[in-house]
């Protein structure tokens, strides 16, 4: 199962990456807890590697060479895919996120990133809106809720859109008391919080597990959960309860800009009118 899963993520991302000019490298796999492929362009290496231990999916990159990649490989997105429960469902989604990821109007992007100076090995990566995503394989309305949230708003209400969107399926979820929907979750705030930015961890620690207070339901929880965000959460519940930045003003749309454009003009007119009016009368 895990080899067809496999191989539908690659070629998902190989049609994206092949009309960009990257090649498909043949690469053997060095180690056998690990599936390997290898998309090689001009200034950046792709490779998606399966952990058969942690059942993790990983998309990455690094910087090429004359000699090729440079191997510094960096973490671009983590998927949880068990073959045991996961089916073709599951590796399409995988497929679609990671093209996603390599597609055409990213790809300059990514490319300069390469070349800017390189963060601490504890500083991560993953903001808000790809942490948010990585949950849409346990929660898939997500998706349309995200698209929402991002043509709505000029920055993405991080907090309000966790405790609006995500706590409350947290809670279903850990309602249901399905140890499979359980520990998957669990597994997905560990790495997301592994690989997640400064902005990113609060959601998780604060935000949805500080959201858990049943005792039972919380050792539930922790049966999958990485010693890191164990210790994190313990961490993090001295500050249940406390207020957190507000959301940000809702941006305008298009036509309420015009709008505004169009009365602004139009009281110029009305003002020097009047005015003009006013002055002819007086000679």
């Amino acid at each position: 199962m895990v080899n067809k899963a496999f191989d539908i993520v690659n070629k998902k991302v190989e049609n994206a990456l092949v009309p960009q000019g990257f090649t498909r490298q043949n690469v053997p796999s060095t180690d056998s807890n690990e599936m390997v492929t290898l998309y090689t362009g001009e200034s950046v290496a792709y490779s998606i590697v399966y952990y058969k231990d942690k059942k993790h999916m990983v998309m990455r990159n690094c910087s090429m060479t004359e000699n090729g990649p440079d191997n510094e490989w960096k973490t671009m997105g983590t998927w949880m895919f068990d073959p045991a429960t996961d089916k073709d469902r599951e590796a399409e989604s995988i497929g679609n996120d990671f093209a996603e990821s390599v597609s055409a109007p990213k790809f300059t992007q990514v490319a300069k990133q390469q070349k800017k100076k390189k963060k601490s090995s504890d500083e991560g990566s993953g903001d808000p809106v790809f942490f948010s995503k990585r949950l849409i394989a346990l929660f898939p309305e997500l998706k349309e809720e995200i698209r929402e949230e991002e043509d709505s708003y000029e920055e993405f209400r991080a907090v309000t859109f966790t405790r609006e969107k995500i706590v409350p399926k947290v809670a279903a979820l850990m309602k249901r008391n399905d140890d499979k929907e359980v520990d998957k979750l669990a597994e997905i705030l560990s790495a997301q919080y592994s690989y997640g930015d400064i902005n990113t961890r609060p959601l998780i620690t604060i935000i949805i597990l500080n959201s858990i207070t049943d005792e039972q339901q919380k050792e539930d929880l922790k049966r999958e959960m990485s010693p890191e965000l164990i210790k994190a959460w313990k961490a993090a519940e001295k500050y249940r309860n406390k207020k957190v930045k507000p959301a940000k003003k809702q941006k305008q749309s298009l036509m309420q800009k015009l709008m505004a454009q169009i009365k602004h003009i139009l009281s110029l007119i009305l003002f020097y009118t009047l005015k003009f009016s006013h002055l002819e009368k007086r000679y």
